[in-house]
């Protein structure tokens, strides 16, 4: 998930939910014409910012929050260390990286950035995710929560184009019913025996 979506944001090649193919596909089923290819005469055609984009300028800001980052030793592996200014890209994540993106950093660095128009629907997902992770979970709020994250979901699918929900964003939605049957995931995760 967490590779998803900072792909889509960073526009990333090869890991990017967004390009030319996509446009062309929402023009032929006629959904988000906001987002359909502008023709320009004597030239590829333009394909228009989404809400989801950010620009060069947003990239760089986003990017060096990430990169002057400082956390507890053990919080996660050196984040700075993932960031390529020159390429605007975050490469060499391990999976305990993105958990901690997910559910701490990315909310933070974005509004810190002010790097997209839908940093309130990504800060939901990611408290979603935090929720889920935390070490304690109220039996009774897990319910609301599922309802939130479907609520999420729905706003997700206004904003990102279809390619963006592949089968792992489709995935969190059963989350909850996981924490049901096996209680709290920081309890059963790897990252602690691995230390």
């Amino acid at each position: 998930m967490c590779d998803n979506l900072l792909g889509t944001l960073l526009n990333v090649d090869k890991k990017t939910r967004d390009d030319v193919n996509v446009r062309k596909a929402l023009e032929e089923v006629g959904i988000k014409p906001h987002l359909w290819l502008q023709p320009h005469p004597g030239r590829d055609p333009f394909m228009p910012p989404a809400p989801y984009s950010m620009s060069l300028e947003e990239k760089e800001r986003f990017l060096k929050v990430l990169q002057k980052l400082r956390a507890p030793n053990g919080y996660g592996s050196n984040i700075s260390r993932c960031v390529n200014l020159i390429q605007r890209k975050l490469l060499n994540l391990k999976s305990h990286d993105n958990h901690v993106l997910m559910q701490d950093i990315l909310p933070v660095a974005l509004r810190a950035s002010h790097a997209t128009e839908v940093i309130d629907i990504l800060s939901d997902l990611c408290s979603f995710f935090k929720y889920v992770c935390s070490p304690t979970l109220g039996v009774n709020e897990l319910e609301h929560v599922q309802s939130r994250l479907i609520l999420t979901l729905c706003e997700l699918e206004k904003e990102f184009p279809p390619t963006f929900f592949t089968v792992m964003v489709h995935l969190i939605i059963h989350l909850v019913d996981e924490v049901k049957l096996g209680g709290p995931v920081h309890y059963r995760w790897m990252y602690p025996i691995e230390r």
